[in-house]
């Protein structure tokens, strides 16, 4: 009898023990695919076996069903280039603080000796296969830390804690363990937010505190096409909105502050993406874009969509050159959300759709689909024709000058495609893909403010068209003409110009390259463009001056010794007399600028003509720039090149009705798509 309750006893311990290991919730793909690292995996189940530790039992749960989705990237080509940023981090000792620009020699002088990085040649670390015991114990009790102890405790419920402050990693960046330092750090500035029971508040301190954390410039990614780690950024703090966000976020979430990154993967009428940080705060309601190119400052919604500012200048239509209007807003298609867990829509699509015909943008199922948490959006619905049932999937693609660009993705439902949340104000052309290739499969098109969708097709009416950009003047451009209307043009025979004569005053707002005729007939020595006093909303500058003389019958550009206020680093006072309308020359002292020319000792001339342009984005038509037209008809089709004489182009007996896209064949990237309606160039 007694060996019989042994055995027993025995049985039920081990059945117990059997029901323990089920009861942790984690399927046995995910524990399989741990292999060798199973057992780290099963140790935190142990460590929080406890009842009193049965909500960080449920975190841990959280995060191990859900890993299996997770990975980082290693390999040597990763090590090799991450070096820059241990090169950036000792320089910045020797010369205290670096700019952006010495930063990017050291990025110039790392590839001129290694040569371009290869982005493909990394290696796929799943995080099941290498992550330990103590490293996830250790983010649990951190995450739970900065969450139980913040004043705002209270309004984060544990779902968003879970999904917002809980994990480990936000995108596929190499797993660092940086929650203790980031906790002592960063949850000293939350707490120092003017109202610490407000979510909101503490968000807009945390962010205005983290703004300077990282240069911005989106140029440095060539030289380290990677996600950075987090080490990496604190070495180098130098990338794009991609990296600025990223480090924001971790450090929220290590105060214990619900946050989400989430991204927009083309802007609607410009050629990149974005990433920002959004606050996950319930209780209040979401601010939503139009779209619209209104004079609306929407940087409070997302950041960059509009450069809009209500205290400049407001353009009227008089003050434009012909043919032109300010572009306010970048448009915005969709909006994603990198999430820690699969959402429902993306394993909808993957379990309808084989992977093969999914562009790569959409083959993680950890992004989910937030669009109307920003915009004021639209849904259709394409029908394809009998027979097409091939197509498994169709994409909606936005023009990017490197090929249409998908942003959504809708699975074959009897040759019916339903798109929901899609942006209004964006041209959009569907496709299908496979084998690496989009193709498209119909008319581009736009749906206007009212939901009514339009379509792009050629007619057979022709028509002339007068083009004066490649791409859209936007406002942050515009506003550069501010600041040398009301500046003049002088000129003496003394170095002080204590006699200036008055050769010219700028009366409206300058766009481009400006000429300017005299009927001067007296000869000066010094030459200077002087700025209004007081300065502006920036440093006094300008890209280009020029001043010419007649000699027999030519207009000779007259050179000397430069001269006036100090410029910048980088936009000296050589940089408005190179000939260059690319560069410019920026005041070092902000205000009360002038630059100009000696032209020496008895080299007295008479100025008969001025040149002069203001700081631009040089996408205007430029003179000897050499240009192609093409128009969109199931594919790009030419409507032959020209080589600029002035600053329009002309082009004769063009389709009506089409797409079009001028192309630069001289050099510059930006370049967007347009329609031509009234006369102007209509951008997309």
């Amino acid at each position: 009898m007694k060996l019989k309750h042994i055995i027993t006893l025995f049985f039920l311990c081990a059945m117990y023990s059997c029901r323990n290991e089920k009861d942790n919730g984690l399927s046995d793909d995910s524990l399989n695919e741990a292999g060798a690292n199973r057992p780290e995996i099963e140790k935190v189940f142990r460590f929080y076996s406890n009842p009193e530790d049965s909500l960080k039992r449920k975190a841990a749960l959280f995060l191990l069903t859900n890993m299996r989705d997770h990975y980082g990237y290693t390999g040597a080509e990763i090590k090799k280039y991450a070096n820059v940023f241990s090169l950036i981090d000792s320089s910045s000792y020797t010369n205290f603080q670096l700019s952006n620009q010495d930063k990017m020699t050291i990025g110039d002088s790392m590839v001129k000796r290694l040569g371009w990085p290869h982005p493909g040649k990394v290696e796929k670390v799943k995080d099941l296969e290498i992550i330990s015991a103590s490293y996830l114990t250790g983010n649990i009790e951190y995450a739970f830390k900065a969450w139980k102890k913040a004043p705002w405790a209270n309004y984060v419920s544990f779902n968003d804690f879970c999904e917002y402050i809980l994990p480990y990693r936000i995108r596929d960046e190499q797993l660092q363990y940086w929650r203790p330092k980031f906790y002592e750090e960063y949850t000293n500035i939350a707490y120092g937010a003017p109202n610490t029971h407000d979510l909101k508040s503490v968000f807009d301190h945390m962010s205005w505190q983290l703004n300077t954390e990282t240069g911005f410039t989106t140029y440095f990614n060539k030289y380290y096409p990677f996600t950075q780690s987090i080490s990496d950024i604190l070495k180098g703090r130098i990338g794009g909105c991609e990296t600025t966000s990223f480090i924001s976020a971790t450090a929220m979430r290590a105060a214990g502050i619900p946050v989400a990154l989430d991204y927009i993967p083309n802007w609607g009428n410009t050629n990149s993406r974005h990433f920002m940080v959004k606050l996950i705060d319930h209780r209040k309601p979401n601010q939503l874009i139009t779209n619209k190119n209104s004079e609306e400052n929407t940087w409070g919604i997302v950041d960059f969509s509009t450069e809009f500012m209500d205290s400049r200048h407001k353009f009227t239509e008089a003050e434009f050159p012909e043919g032109m209007y300010i572009q306010h807003v970048k448009t915005i298609p969709k909006v994603y959300r990198f999430t820690y867990s699969e959402s429902a829509e993306m394993q909808a699509l993957h379990r309808a759709v084989p992977a093969q015909f999914i562009a790569p943008e959409f083959h993680s199922k950890n992004i989910k689909d937030v669009t109307e948490e920003y915009l004021k959006h639209a849904s259709i619905t394409l029908k394809l024709k009998p027979g097409s049932t091939r197509h498994k999937a169709v994409h909606l693609c936005i023009f990017n000058r490197n090929g249409w660009f998908p942003v959504a993705v809708s699975a074959n439902e009897n040759n019916v495609f339903h798109f929901k949340k899609i942006g209004r104000n964006v041209v959009y052309v569907p496709t299908t893909y496979l084998n690496g290739k989009h193709k498209v499969i119909s008319n581009p098109f736009y749906i206007d403010s009212v939901n009514r969708i339009h379509h792009l097709k050629k007619s057979l009416t022709k028509q002339d068209v007068k083009l004066w950009r490649k791409a859209p003047l936007h406002s942050y451009t515009a506003y550069h003409t501010e600041i040398l209307k009301g500046g003049t043009f002088q000129a003496s025979n003394f170095p002080d110009f204590k006699d200036a004569v008055l050769l010219y005053q700028i009366e409206g707002y300058p766009f481009y390259m400006n000429t300017v005729r005299l009927k001067n007939t007296r000869p000066f020595r010094y030459l200077r463009y002087q700025a209004v006093a007081g300065g502006g909303w920036e440093a006094d500058n300008i890209a280009e001056v020029q001043f010419y003389e007649k000699k027999n019958a030519d207009t000779v550009l007259l050179e000397g010794e430069l001269i006036g206020r100090k410029g910048t680093v980088g936009h000296e006072i050589e940089k408005a007399f190179d000939n260059n309308m690319d560069s410019y020359y920026e005041n070092a002292e902000n205000k009360d600028g002038w630059i100009g020319l000696d032209l020496g000792e008895g080299n007295e001339s008479v100025v008969n003509e001025i040149r002069f342009c203001p700081r631009n984005d040089t996408n205007c038509i430029m003179p000897g720039n050499e240009y192609e037209l093409f128009y969109w008809d199931k594919s790009w089709i030419s409507l032959g090149s020209q080589t600029a004489k002035d600053y329009d182009l002309i082009y004769h007996e063009v389709p009506a009705g089409a797409l079009f896209w001028l192309k630069c064949l001289s050099g510059g990237s930006e370049e967007r798509i347009f329609t031509y309606q009234n006369g102007k160039q209509i951008w997309w």
